[in-house]
């Protein structure tokens, strides 16, 4: 097993402290049932999973949440106590996983350990994590999962929504040349043409659904046969819960209800070629060495002495990559520089040894995964975030 730590640490005792309220939870508890993921929104990017590739599950039994990566399985404690939800530190198996399942592995993780709050509408459990992010399950399973691609299509653990789409038919209406309609989707937001006025607004993923607006758009004069295209497309784009389904490069938009229920919208992604092309994107290559790199050891904590550890409390840069110590066990990962502010871009992999709470003292992996200000001295570098000060002396490179 391996630990990957908590975005928000849950010392035991505040464990035991709300998994004790869940005797009597004043909304429908999510336990005891196999959720299957259908679609999560990880930084304000939707993205929806591929049919035919194995998808995350979800079990709350007792005070232990356990399933599946979609590739590793994982347990972890958890609390429970209104719409509130946490997890404690997540432990997973080892296996490597190809490709874009590592990458949704990856988003699946990260999200899970910063889900605060859930949502259950019949059989859709929804996580929250952050003001935009989340994941989204259902308990009957996943339309299509065993099916809906070609023999020759080649599974994709998640497909990236984002980016330009072009109108290219369906049965709602055939676009006119010249005035196609298309859309460019990006973190959340939605823009585009309805074939002559210029829309834009909010799009929001739910499982294999988006739902888009409100939109505004511009009034220009147009044709009238362009009017009428423009006014059937803003009809459906307008539905809630249009339901998603990728192929190869196409995007097919369903009605899934009301006086237009079946009609589609297909589009085609714009200025791509070839299927693997909507994979979730590949992590950027390693950037060349900067004069942050090196090993770090900590020296001061918030302007005190570092209290006592088993073991130093170290950091080391290198490229994209990071490790080190948090007095007791080992970890690393990846991140990069945003702003001045460390970013991690996957999760925290570390040892589990049972050893004191150094991290409860040093809050190093904490600070980490909140996005602190990194700042290079003379003599090492700082991280800040929330209050807190950790100072590090180089120590080589």
């Amino acid at each position: 097993m391996r630990r990957l730590s908590p975005l928000l640490p849950l010392t035991a005792l505040a464990l035991a402290g709300l998994a004790g309220a869940q005797s009597a939870p004043s909304l429908p508890a999510p336990t005891g049932v196999t959720w299957t993921l259908t679609g999560l929104t990880d930084g304000g990017r939707l993205i929806a999973p591929e049919a035919g590739a194995a998808r995350p599950t979800l079990r709350l039994d007792g005070r232990v949440a356990a399933g599946t990566t979609g590739c590793n399985v994982y347990r972890a404690p958890y609390a429970l106590r209104g719409d509130v939800l946490r997890f404690g530190s997540l432990g997973t198996t080892r296996r490597a996983c190809p490709g874009g399942a590592g990458a949704l592995e990856a988003r699946f993780v990260n999200l899970l350990e910063g889900v605060t709050r859930y949502r259950l509408s019949g059989p859709v459990l929804t996580l929250f994590a952050g003001q935009d992010d989340r994941l989204v399950f259902s308990s009957g399973g996943v339309v299509g999962q065993s099916g809906g691609t070609s023999s020759s299509a080649r599974p994709e653990a998640s497909v990236n929504l984002d980016g330009n789409w072009t109108l290219t038919g369906g049965t709602a209406l055939r676009p006119l040349a010249g005035n196609a309609p298309s859309l460019t989707l990006t973190q959340g937001r939605v823009s585009g043409s309805g074939g002559c006025n210029r829309l834009s607004g909010s799009v929001r993923a739910s499982g294999d659904a988006l739902t888009f607006g409100p939109l505004a758009v511009t009034r220009m004069a147009c044709a009238p046969a362009v009017n009428a295209q423009e006014q059937t497309f803003l009809t459906v784009l307008g539905t809630p819960g249009l339901r998603v389904n990728v192929q190869g490069l196409g995007l097919t938009l369903t009605v899934p209800s009301g006086p237009l229920a079946g009609q589609t919208l297909v589009f085609r992604r714009a200025g791509l070629t070839g299927g693997a092309a909507l994979r979730d994107p590949t992590p950027p290559a390693a950037p060349a060495p900067t004069a942050r790199d090196g090993l770090y050891r900590l020296t001061g904590v918030n302007g005190q002495p570092v209290p006592h550890t088993p073991q130093p409390v170290t950091l080391s840069l290198e490229g994209a990559r990071l490790g080190g110590n948090d007095g007791c066990n080992s970890f690393g990962g990846e991140y990069r520089l945003v702003g001045g502010r460390l970013s991690l871009t996957g999760p925290l992999v570390g040892t589990l040894r049972a050893c004191p709470e150094p991290e409860a003292v040093t809050g190093l992996q904490a600070l980490l995964r909140a996005r602190p200000t990194l700042t290079v001295t003379a003599g090492g570098l700082t991280l800040q975030a929330g209050g807190q000060t950790l100072t590090f002396t180089r120590t080589g490179r």
